[in-house]
């Protein structure tokens, strides 16, 4: 008979322990490691953590040129900070990498991905445990413009980028968006193209050319990632009407489609507004005046018409003191 600890006791103590302790527990048997890193009780342990109240981390990173490392450290904040993770940098020459090299993206589920001129880089900064990819060459050809500068820091660039999780396979994506010919031809020809990559075990797994979409992004805009879905703000310059429209990318399926903002934000109010994530759903947060700032919620409908709740009115201080 087998006095041990009953199996069903362990996974529930285990999902109950802190990430550096489950990182020692994987030494015990290979049966605690096939479990602890079982899929399954990954997604259960996630799950598990965004139950908690939420823990606010503050990521940087620096270059150290003399032993060719990137390193990307934390802030402390209520007594919260993770050890430093060290990534070689195998780069001919480190006075070749600006301090600004690296761009960090959105956060997911606890993982970050940064992006650099030539590679990006994701990483657990729990487990520091990280990920080199290199970026496509899909849009080198173009002869006018960088493809390795980011439109979120440099606007005048043509290309974005969205970091999240498919839900349906629990994968994580990363997704870009770009135009190789900026400035060239009339404005109709402008097309935006994509590309996804899918963070697998095979290493040798490449970028998925999705090819020519319907939709012009507007590139100085960052992305929301939402509950298996990434958005952006557009304009859909094939209405005659022009309106411009919110674009969500479904990451499971990998498909584009359109959604309207709230029906009192106008297209001239758009600088006043910004995409956000709250209550696991998309929000928009409208600024209609200097003293008053609208909060906008999307409501989850299971018909296809998406309908918007504005969820706060909040009165801003004056800058007449």
């Amino acid at each position: 008979m087998n006095h041990g600890v009953p199996y069903f006791l362990i996974v529930e103590i285990l999902g109950k322990l802190t990430v550096k302790s489950l990182l020692r527990f994987k030494c015990v048997s290979k049966q605690w490691f096939r479990l602890i890193t079982h899929p399954h009780f990954t997604d259960q342990y996630l799950s598990n953590q965004r139950k908690k109240d939420p823990r606010f981390l503050t990521a940087y990173f620096k270059i150290d040129r003399a032993t060719k490392h990137i390193v990307i450290a934390s802030m402390v904040i209520n007594g919260i900070s993770l050890p430093d993770t060290r990534i070689p940098y195998r780069h001919q020459r480190m006075d070749d990498v600006p301090h600004d090299g690296y761009h960090m993206l959105n956060s997911c589920d606890g993982i970050l991905c940064f992006l650099g001129r030539f590679k990006i880089i994701v990483l657990n900064p729990s487990t520091r445990q990280h990920r080199i990819l290199h970026q496509s060459d899909v849009d080198s050809f173009s002869p006018v413009t960088d493809p390795f500068q980011v439109a979120i820091n440099f606007p005048q660039q043509q290309q974005q980028l969205g970091f999240g999780r498919d839900l349906v396979t629990k994968r994580l994506k990363i997704v870009k968006v770009f135009n190789p010919y900026p400035n060239i031809g009339p404005l109709l020809h402008h097309h935006d193209y994509c590309e996804i990559f899918t963070l697998r075990s095979n290493p040798k797994v490449f970028w998925n050319y999705i090819g020519k979409i319907p939709y012009k992004f507007d590139v100085s805009s960052p992305y929301v990632y939402v509950d298996g879905a990434i958005y952006w703000f557009t304009d859909d310059i094939y209405h005659l009407e022009k309106t411009e429209v919110i674009i969500m990318l479904d990451l499971n399926m990998e498909k584009f489609q359109s959604i309207p903002h709230p029906s009192c934000c106008s297209n001239r109010q758009r600088r006043t507004m910004q995409l956000g994530s709250l209550r696991e759903s998309l929000c928009l947060a409208q600024q209609v005046s200097d003293c008053e700032l609208n909060i906008w919620i999307m409501e989850k409908e299971k018909s296809p018409l998406v309908t918007w709740e504005k969820l706060y009115c909040i009165k801003l201080l004056s800058n007449d003191l």
